[in-house]
């Protein structure tokens, strides 16, 4: 508490001021956290200073509160472009990153419990710097970042607000900002290093050294490929539903039953069902394999029924099954993007509306996919299935855009395969015009792209169809296959390990946390944002 307290005085935080009954005053806590390791390891205890931003009012102590963060498709990108060059990725974090905002609203704070100034201990503190637990603070940190990478000779891209890259004559660097982790390559070291320099003096910057770890996923890299995996995550996550004693299955989703919002009995613990399904949810950064169980699962979570938590259950069991599974992000010779596109036409039997998914590859790595359930009802197959395809077609867009932006060359025009005869026609020919007119923006788009010789889009068999894994179940059989040609993996035998050690890791830690709190310091741990929760599985 005095480190902290120590650091916030030299930065002039704020300035204490008499009180006003007209002023509106918010309160301030201590936090007490636990830093850690990638191994999970406890690395120091830490406190720090949180507003409590419940109090501030809208449009009196704060205005704009959205920060955004890199995209999970634009790290897989860039990630994939470091293997392919066998560039060093780097990671840093920064500390205290919230603190180095600017205020631009007027904001009054209680003085810190335990650190009252004798002389004054009624008056109040006019924060000048931001302070975590403020809303507003996240935007002000990245405004800050962003004024400082500017004077670096960065740029900004457009695609992806988060991403910077700065490019001279002899060197490329791209910067990637997740709130105060930041991933630093290039294809000059000394560069990088020069700019790592640079920004330690304007702020009190970590060099984590070569990425290993970052956002609860576990990055390992040899020679060729690089090894994407949430082994401790999913340990904490079936720790938390008390499933990791349950037995394995090697599927996620039964090809038997049937999801609906009619079953009559209810779970009887909502907030449980919502709090793991939220939690599966962070898992789609490496496993396309439950992105559409997933997606089946979340849309019950208003009212969830016994029968959905049944499925939920095994979605655990299928995560303990795959714990070691990783995304393989291999070298590759060839930069072009390849799409594959699919619906399941009326497949949901509450409103018949359908499911459109996509997985897009840069060369041989998977760098974006999606499963989602359209919101209108499509009178064919074709009409499911060409939505589909336009929904791939803006996904190419924005990653063609992306990668021109980033300054990679892509060697030819993209291709989309789809495996629907009627919607491969209508994406070059305009037939059947009676039954299309309300889809006919799409219909023109697609076409444009086509005529214009920015898309391909072809044919291919109904078995050969990849994206088949995020649109329905499958069998056992198929969906392991389909599990391999995404790249979705079981990790190397060297650098797997026992479901049961990992599991036991994160129950050796939670024991240290226990023991530690009845010793003469009592930890509070208090969430106070969606930021903490995330960063606690860190």
């Amino acid at each position: 508490m005095n480190s902290e307290f120590d650091a916030l005085l030299p930065n002039q935080t704020w300035k204490l001021v008499p009180p006003s009954r007209h002023l509106n005053v918010i309160g301030c806590r201590w936090i007490f956290k636990i830093k850690r390791k990638a191994d999970g390891s406890i690395e120091r205890y830490k406190a720090r200073l949180v507003a409590k931003g419940y109090h501030q009012q809208l449009g009196v102590d704060f205005h704009e509160t959205y920060n955004p963060v890199v995209k999970p498709a634009t790290i897989r990108l860039v990630l994939s472009i470091t293997v392919c060059n066998n560039w060093t990725v780097l990671r840093l974090d920064v500390q205290n990153a919230f603190l180095h905002g600017n205020l631009t609203e007027m904001v009054y704070m209680d003085q810190p419990s335990g650190f009252k100034h004798p002389q004054f201990p009624n008056h109040l503190c006019k924060l000048k710097r931001s302070l975590y637990g403020l809303k507003q603070v996240p935007r002000q940190w990245f405004s800050r970042l962003i004024v400082v990478l500017i004077q670096f000779s960065f740029i900004g891209n457009k695609a992806d607000m988060s991403l910077f890259v700065h490019t001279n004559t002899s060197s490329i660097i791209y910067i990637l900002i997740y709130v105060d982790d930041i991933i630093i390559t290039g294809s000059n070291d000394v560069v990088v290093t020069d700019i790592i320099q640079r920004l330690h003096k304007e702020f009190a910057i970590t060099d984590l050294g070569p990425l290993s770890f970052f956002l609860g996923i576990k990055a390992t890299r040899d020679a060729t490929c690089l090894y994407l995996t949430q082994r401790r995550y999913i340990a904490n996550v079936l720790t938390k539903s008390k499933m990791d004693g349950a037995k394995p299955c090697s599927n996620p989703l039964s090809t038997t039953v049937a999801l609906t919002a009619t079953d009559t009995e209810a779970f009887d613990d909502p907030t449980l069902y919502r709090s793991i399904v939220g939690g599966l949810h962070y898992l789609s950064f490496t496993r396309p394999d439950i992105a559409f169980v997933v997606h089946r699962v979340s849309k019950f979570m208003h009212q969830p029924k016994q029968s959905h938590w049944i499925c939920v259950k095994r979605i655990l069991r299928y995560l303990k099954h795959s714990i070691s599974y990783y995304l393989l992000l291999s070298c590759s010779s060839s930069f072009t993007f390849q799409a594959f596109s699919d619906a399941d036409w009326a497949g949901d039997t509450d409103d018949r509306s359908f499911v459109g998914a996509y997985c897009v590859f840069l060369g041989s790595n998977l760098v974006s996919w999606r499963s989602k359930q359209q919101a209108t009802v499509a009178c064919s197959s074709t009409e499911a299935e060409y939505k589909a395809l336009a929904d791939t077609a803006a996904e190419f867009q924005w990653l063609q855009f992306l990668a021109a932006k980033i300054g990679l060359h892509l060697s030819q025009s993209p291709t989309l395969w789809c495996d629907n005869i009627g919607a491969t026609y209508l994406s070059f020919n305009p037939v059947f015009h009676a039954r299309t007119k309300h889809i006919e923006i799409d219909f023109h788009f697609v076409r444009d792209l086509v005529s214009q010789k920015k898309l391909t889009v072809n044919f291919l068999s109904s078995c050969d169809q990849l994206t088949d894994l995020l649109t329905k179940p499958l069998s056992t059989t198929q969906f392991n296959f389909l599990c391999s040609n995404l790249n979705v993996r079981n990790l190397p035998f060297r650098l797997r390990g026992r479901v049961e050690d990992i599991i036991k890791s994160t129950e050796d830690n939670t024991d240290t946390e226990h023991k530690h709190d009845q010793g003469s310091l009592i930890l509070k741990i208090i969430v106070i944002s969606d930021y903490i929760c995330i960063r606690d599985y860190h």
